[in-house]
């Protein structure tokens, strides 16, 4: 019951929170409408923990994301974000402002593994690029290295693995008690369910807190939303002039950002930001 204790977690603590980033407010979408692409008969949570600023190693950040394996389809999202959406859809019934809310450390991805068959499919819903963004790519090969190193994860055996992926090295431990090709994020290529995987820096760290073998099985939504088409470099992108020009790149959108003075403690329209947003991609290449 691990699992459903930690979701419940993320629930209650979407409830009188203080507002942080002016961005959040429209970040939101209804998630009433989707298609169901497969059903999940097994349920994995894994916490996050990560670095936004490579600069300030002692600040992390976390998220609570859950893995659903269907028959041919996998899905991987934040349940953070998915509960901001659920927070704001019902907050709104009674209310006709946007709710002031504390931003946590989710992903607003949502990553389904082969869909399309052989493929894979990114989203990347109300991000604070402020937009719906979808990108496909082919299934990444993963040029492990297996060792006879073990260690017991959630009472499962688990063996170390070791590779280079997109920039960065990682050791990963799977078990073969679940003798299944996933794991956390794009991850998987092994012969057994990834419990834990980190980068050889520390930046990125999944580790599974949950598993459920589910009675009824779970539907795998693909949310149906107005997404813009494109590929994963052109998204990185995107990120990049965000966080390097925060006004700027708002601009773009229709709106504007507002700085506070220090010296005169008042705020102001500004066309370009002072300060760049610290962008540590889990992707570096």
């Amino acid at each position: 019951m691990k699992i459903w204790i930690l979701l419940m977690a993320v629930l209650f603590s979407m409830r009188g929170l203080q507002a942080q980033n002016f961005h959040l407010l429209s970040r939101y979408e209804n998630l009433n409408k989707y298609s169901v692409i497969d059903s999940a008969y097994l349920k994995c949570a894994y916490k996050l923990t990560y670095l936004k600023d490579s600069l300030k190693p002692e600040e992390k950040s976390t998220d609570v994301q859950l893995l659903l394996i269907g028959k041919t389809i996998s899905k991987y999202y934040s349940q953070y974000a998915l509960a901001y959406n659920l927070y704001v859809v019902e907050y709104l019934k009674k209310h006709d402002t946007y709710p002031h809310i504390k931003e946590k450390g989710s992903w607003t991805y949502e990553l389904f593994k082969h869909y399309p068959q052989g493929k894979e499919t990114v989203t990347d819903i109300a991000s604070m690029l402020h937009g719906n963004f979808v990108y496909e790519e082919e299934m990444p090969v993963f040029d492990w290295k297996i060792t006879n190193e073990t260690q017991e994860i959630l009472s499962y055996n688990c063996q170390k693995a070791t590779c280079s992926f997109r920039g960065r090295m990682y050791t990963a431990w799977f078990t073969m008690d679940i003798p299944v090709d996933n794991g956390p994020w794009k991850f998987g290529g092994l012969p057994g369910l990834i419990l834990k995987i980190s980068d050889s820096k520390n930046h990125f760290n999944y580790e599974c807190e949950g598993l459920e073998q589910l009675k009824t099985k779970e539907p795998v939504k693909w949310y149906k939303v107005d997404y813009t088409k494109v590929r994963r470099e052109e998204l990185d992108k995107l990120y990049r002039r965000f966080h390097d020009d925060l006004a700027a790149y708002m601009s773009l959108k229709g709106r504007k950002v507002r700085e506070m003075d220090q010296e005169t403690k008042t705020s102001k329209t500004v066309d370009h930001s002072s300060k760049k947003i610290p962008y540590n991609p889990i992707e570096l290449d």
